[in-house]
Parts: C-alpha cells; structure tokens; sequence
C-alpha cells in the first residue's frame, strides 16, 4: 500500500524512487539539483565527492526510471573554458524551447545544452558587481523566458535573458526582511513572484519580481524546530509551497499563506529498479544489507535532501535525496478523502 500523506484535503502520495551510487550511467552522486522537462522526463546534476570527483554530470532520465544519457565532466577550477566541463556544479533549469542551463559555483558561470546535451555555449563573468556571478547556485526561468540566478556568494538575485544579458537585480548580505546570507534554491509561482531559499538565515522569503518582499516562511511543524539551512523551494499550481529543510533531514509543506501544513520525512520503503540491478550483480552487497538492524526504517528516510522541484504539468513532487544518491517521487492529490471503514 502507497504510503499517504494527507492533510488540510490534500495529500501526497509516495510512488516510488529512482537512484543508487553511481558515478556514470544508472546512478547518481550527490544529486544537488532537478528540472522536469515536458513527458516525465528529468535532469538531475551530479556534484560528485571528493573521493569520487569523475561523477561530476548531469543525468537524464525518464520518472518512469528509463535512463537516457548524460553529459558534462569534471573541468579545471581557471583556464578550462569547454563549456560541458564543471568545477563545482550547481542548478540546473530549462527555458521554453527545452534547452537545459547548468551553473557551475566555482567558475562562476552558466553553461547552455540542447535537450540531447549538444554544448549550446554559455555566459558569466566571474565576480561582485551587477551582471557578474559570484557563486550561482538556484536558477528558475519567469513566463518570459528570462533566468533568475540566485548568487549564493554575495547574497544577491539577479535577473537575465536567456542569451546571458543581464537586466535587474536586489538583495543584499544580513539578516533582515529582503536580505540573504548564503542563499540557494529558487522557484517563481504563477503570478511572477520570487521564492528563495535563504540558507544561512534558515528561512525562506518571497519577493516580487521587482525585489520587495512579501513573506518569510520559517515557521514550526508540529512543535519541531524551525527550518536549518534550506537548500531549495519549489512551488506549485495551487501554491503550496515545499521546502528542502536540508539539515533536519526533511521537506516542510507550506499553505500560500506562508503556514506549515505538513512535513515528509521520505517514504522510500523498496529498492529501485536501478538498485535492484545492482543488487542482482552482486550477492555480497544483498547479504551485507540483510545484516544491518532495521533496513527497510533507514531506508526509507531522506538524507540531507538538498533540492526539488514541482512537476506541474503531472503534479509530481520529485526530491533528490542526495545523501542517498536517489530522487523520491510523490503525487499530489487535491481531492484526497479518507477512506470510509463501516464497523
């Protein structure tokens, strides 16, 4: 039975995940970031490990679990400028033609690939002032196909076109209402408003497109402590709005009105498909995980979920367990009820 989880006549059905270890192919490593393209198919970005730095790419692949292919590599910090080589790569965002943009935090630029991942060229010139990146991290492109770059370093937003021209920005480094410290993630709702996820102030904030702030979300769930360090937002249709509460381990659900509704913890009780392929190749690891105490409780739980994203055209919350090297699925259901038991 699908794991539920509803409330306020709504609810969020766990489907099933898609992932394992892998530094090529059927696997990711450190999934930082996602984007849902038209018929279920997606992109994850791979930041890799310092043990494992080969697995720096970027991952497509189908929610129905079909690999598709790769593209990007690992690159040099300065002097590298092919742009399908990464140093530390970040979000991930696609425009209306299918076009697939990475950001790359250390070299401070942004990366364009068709939807086959065929280089496109890119933009950026690292640094502080108007136009320069200095840690892009977040990206979202609004109804007119311009892309928001949240840089992470300097705690500013600023506002491109596709070709990389830029047009605005706000934000500025503290603690108040309209300032950032660290910021990540990002996402737009249907009316053209900013979310950012604003780490290092363990909160989220809304803006206008024009920089004024509208809400801050960083209530208690359930008596639990207030978000730690969110790496990403994502909103959808009705907005609802999801929080990668990446240091408790978790994704807090808000109302539009910026009050919790409800939090996931992870309901990965199976194994992947692509984990199970491992799994058939290789007896030891099956005996290795019939020792461990409570397998199926551990993993099910997210692990320092560090993004998502709301498919909106197929109402799918898809977060990327990235400690666990898998994407979790969910679908939403407005017109949840429960279920009726005649004794």
């Amino acid at each position: 039975m699908a794991e539920i989880t509803a409330v306020a006549g709504r609810a969020w059905v766990y489907s099933h995940n898609i992932g394992r270890n892998g530094a090529a192919g059927m696997g990711f490593s450190q999934p930082v970031s996602i984007a849902a393209a038209k018929d279920g198919v997606l992109y994850v970005t791979n930041r890799a490990t310092e043990q494992n730095p080969g697995g720096i790419r970027v991952t497509k692949f189908t929610v129905d679990q079909e690999y598709i292919g790769e593209f990007g590599r690992q690159g040099l910090a300065y002097g590298d400028n092919e742009p399908s080589t990464f140093t530390w790569i970040s979000g991930v965002a696609l425009d209306s033609a299918g076009d697939v943009y990475v950001a790359d935090e250390w070299q401070g630029r942004v990366a364009v690939f068709d939807a086959d991942g065929n280089p496109k060229g890119g933009f950026g010139v690292k640094g502080e002032g108007e136009g320069e990146l200095s840690g892009p991290a977040g990206m979202a492109f609004d109804a007119d196909d311009n892309l928001w770059i949240v840089n992470s370093f300097n705690s500013r937003v600023q506002k491109f076109t596709k070709d990389g021209q830029y047009i605005s920005g706000f934000g500025s480094k503290g603690e108040a209402e309209g300032q950032f410290e660290m910021p990540d993630g990002i996402d737009i709702d249907g009316n053209g408003d900013l979310y950012i996820a604003d780490w290092g102030n363990n909160r989220v904030q809304k803006f206008t497109p024009g920089g004024t702030h509208l809400r801050t979300f960083s209530h208690l769930v359930n008596g639990k402590e207030a978000l730690n360090h969110p790496t990403d937002v994502c909103v959808d249709g009705e907005g609802d709005v999801y929080v990668a509460d990446w240091m408790n381990d978790r994704v807090v659900i808000y109302d539009p009105e910026g009050l919790p509704i409800t939090y996931l913890e992870g309901d990965a009780v199976e194994v992947s498909k692509w984990g199970q392929m491992g799994l058939d190749a290789n007896p030891d690891m099956v005996k290795a995980r019939r020792r461990v105490p409570d397998m199926v409780e551990q993993q099910r739980k997210f692990t320092k979920p560090a993004a998502l994203t709301f498919d909106r055209e197929n109402r799918r919350l898809l977060v990327c367990d990235t400690a666990r090297n898998r994407v979790q699925v969910y679908e939403k259901d407005d017109e949840y009820m429960d279920p009726q038991i005649n004794l």
